[in-house]
């Protein structure tokens, strides 16, 4: 495995623009993210009153699912291409698309152009991954900073013995750039986080909630591990 020291966080994000806008994506959420929704606010009344933010939500499809069931929801993404697709799918179903319901930008999540204490929620689906090392903690500070007083974060995450986690080039200890195999194959930056790690980046977290998922790919050739993460503040 060769060693870097640096690399150029703009040209990341020119390689999401130009995954987004060159291939179709997924279009459904999670089930873990459908758990997580359901367990802490199905029972809610009015669902227009529970605000959900999506860092990473690339072209909605966890946005897509949180409209279709009610919720006031937002979502953040450094790709043009993703935010335009999410708009344009919520548009053609009819669904909600504009603000105060909706508010989807272009932008990125270390630094999120919303007020303190704005959300009953935060999600990450496999977003923050896609970062180094002082970035996530970054945007670990900022998840903090919008959640309300008891707001939960939600988040899923490569691990390390995931397929590919120890190719490519190291920009850092568990951030590889361009791996050469596994899930996350070919990606500008891919950090692969350790339970201990995400204990320590969700310290001033209560409830943290760490839960590993394995499964395979390619006939078992690909092994991917995640974590599925909650906590609240």
């Amino acid at each position: 495995m060769n060693t870097m020291n640096n690399i150029d966080t703009e040209a990341a994000n020119d390689y999401w623009e130009k995954i987004f806008s060159s291939r179709n994506w997924g279009c459904y959420p999670p089930e873990e993210l459908i758990r997580f929704v359901a367990r802490n606010f199905y029972a809610v009344e009015d669902r227009k009153k529970i605000r959900i933010l999506e860092i990473g939500c690339g072209p909605g499809p966890n946005i897509w699912y949180l409209v279709r069931e009610g919720f006031s929801v937002a979502g953040i993404d450094g790709s043009a291409s993703a935010i335009q697709q999410a708009k344009s799918r919520l548009l053609a179903e009819g669904l909600v698309s504009n603000p105060p319901l909706v508010e989807l930008t272009v932008g990125n999540f270390i630094s999120l152009p919303w007020q303190n204490n704005t959300f009953d929620a935060v999600i990450d689906i496999e977003a923050l991954y896609a970062n180094k090392k002082t970035d996530i903690e970054k945007s670990i500070d900022e998840v903090k900073r919008v959640l309300k007083p008891g707001g939960a974060f939600f988040s899923k995450m490569f691990a390390d013995q995931t397929t590919g986690s120890d190719t490519g080039k190291v920009i850092e200890p568990n951030t590889i750039s361009r791996p050469d195999s596994g899930p996350c194959a070919g990606n500008a930056i891919a950090h692969f986080f350790t339970f201990d790690e995400i204990n320590l980046l969700l310290s001033d977290f209560k409830k943290v909630v760490i839960n590993r998922l394995h499964r395979t790919e390619q006939n078992s050739d690909m092994q991917i591990y995640e974590w599925i993460v909650s906590a609240s503040i």
